[in-house]
Formats: C-alpha cells, structure tokens, sequence
C-alpha cells in the first residue's frame, strides 16, 4: 500500500468543507450547518476529537498491526456498542489537531504500525476534520477506514482517491432489527449500495460482522446469502466475541454472550455457502 498524502489536495480538502456548512454525510442527511453549531442525528460539529488511540495486532492479518484512531460521535446508536458513551458523545476526547496527529503518527511507527485507521464512533461524519489533518502529515502511511457504512455517495466520493482499505462493519440483516437495535430505518439499502459500490470500483474491502446472539436466522443467514449473491470474493470476518455492552441489558436476547455452539453454525453456514472467510 503506498501513502496517501499526494492525493489530498486543497481542492479535496475544501469540497470536503462545505458539508460543515450542509451536511449530508451520513444516510440521515440532516442538512444541518456544523459550522454555525446546528446539530444533527450525530450531534457533531466542526470539530473531530479522539477518545483513544493506540497500536493494535488483534485483527485481520491483511490490515495488522494497524494504529487505530478513535473518534467520538455516530451516526447509529447500537444498542450493544462496545465503546458505548465514548462513541455517541462527540465532544469527549482530545481534539484531532495538525500537531496531535503528526506526534501520533511518528509514535504508531515506532511501534510498528504499518496503516494508520480510522474508526469510530463512526468516522465518516468527520471526514472533513480528517482529510485536512491528514494533508498536513509528512510522511502519512496507508488509510485503513472501518465504517458502518452508513455514509453518502457524497462521502464516499471524498474518500475515494484517499483510503487503501475498506472494513465495513456489516451489523444486520434487516431493517427491523437495524430500526430496533440501531435506530435507523432504511440501513439495508444504505448499507448493501454502499458495499456494492466500493467492490464495483475496485477497491480494498474486508467485510466484518459481528455475531449477535439470537439473531443467527434474521440477520446471519441474510447476510450470508447477499454475500454470496454479491460479494463472494470479498474476504469476510466473523467475529464471534460478542459480550453485553452499552444498553444490551434491555434485549433479552442480547443480555448474554454469543454462545459457542451458535459461533459454530455460523461458521459453517458461511464457509458452506462459499464466502472467503478470514
């Protein structure tokens, strides 16, 4: 993967701007003016902050070890979020400034780190924050952007000349349980244009899910089979760690942890189905 910063240009950094003024970065599409202080579905304003960061080998062979950033504030509300208020609240964490990064950058890379990544909370609604730091680094490593892939063809745009890797974190397999679970009605749409756009045009793409316990036949057995009809050369990740966080108290079927005989179904389901899983 070679580095990025090349391909940041002011122009890149402006248009990106101008979503602060009316935003629609996200599938809500508030149109609100960040700049002003209006706020919309992710309460975000102009400003991008980092609740933590740090070097992590725990993930997909293709991306590790990968220096994560992440940021506050999100476009869902899942129920069973891991990071939980840290992830709603935009104004927790350390402001995502010029000189933060750049220090944060040098010290990923002499830990090891070979990408740098962007995770959230959901980073797409801080894209523009996001490129203007990035075009300010010296040496930026390959872009590694893990998503809910809730975002706009608009956002998507912004970053296509900019991101090595795609992870897409494909949460659900209807929308009744995205309405119900994440409180957005429209996610299957959303979510299935914009993982076909990103394959079609070539890039990148790991797709992730996370198991969720009780919902191996509304969720799991859908996305299997859309994976396979759509996406079938597209590594996929499952994650079968799934334990109760956030609110998940409140769903009786998500009060618990993902019991192994249910991470074994899955897997089978996915591998019988012909999907390369990682």
């Amino acid at each position: 993967m070679a580095t990025q910063e090349v391909r940041i240009t002011d122009d890149l950094v402006a248009r990106a701007q101008q979503q602060y003024r009316h935003c629609v970065l996200c599938a809500h599409r508030c149109g609100v003016d960040r700049a002003t202080g209006e706020n919309g579905a992710c309460k975000a304003g102009a400003t991008a902050r980092v609740f933590r960061h740090r070097v992590e080998w725990g993930q997909e062979a293709e991306i590790v070890p990968s220096h994560l950033f992440y940021l506050s504030g999100c476009d869902l509300r899942c129920v069973f979020c891991i990071a939980g208020i840290k992830a709603f609240d935009p104004g927790l964490g350390e402001e995502l400034t010029g000189v933060f990064f750049n220090d944060a950058v040098a010290w990923g890379k002499m830990r090891g780190a070979t990408n740098i990544q962007w995770v959230g909370g959901e980073p797409t609604i801080h894209i523009p924050h996001i490129l203007s730091v990035m075009a300010g680094c010296p040496d930026l490593p390959p872009v590694v952007w893990k998503s809910d892939f809730y975002g706009t063809p608009e956002a998507f745009a912004l970053l296509d000349a900019v991101v090595d890797t795609y992870v897409a974190d494909l949460k659900f397999g209807n929308n009744a349980c995205a309405h119900r679970l994440a409180g957005v009605s429209d996610y299957i749409e959303v979510v299935h244009r914009n993982l076909t756009d990103v394959a079609s045009a070539g890039k990148k793409l790991i797709v992730r899910h996370l198991m969720l316990p009780g919902h191996e036949s509304c969720c799991f057995a859908p996305i299997v089979d859309w994976l396979k009809e759509n996406l079938a050369a597209t590594p996929v990740s499952l994650w079968d760690g799934y334990l109760p966080s956030w609110r998940s108290a409140h769903f009786s079927e998500l009060a618990g942890p993902l019991g192994p005989a249910e991470a074994r179904r899955a897997q089978s389901l996915a591998r019988s189905a012909g999907l390369k899983v990682l």
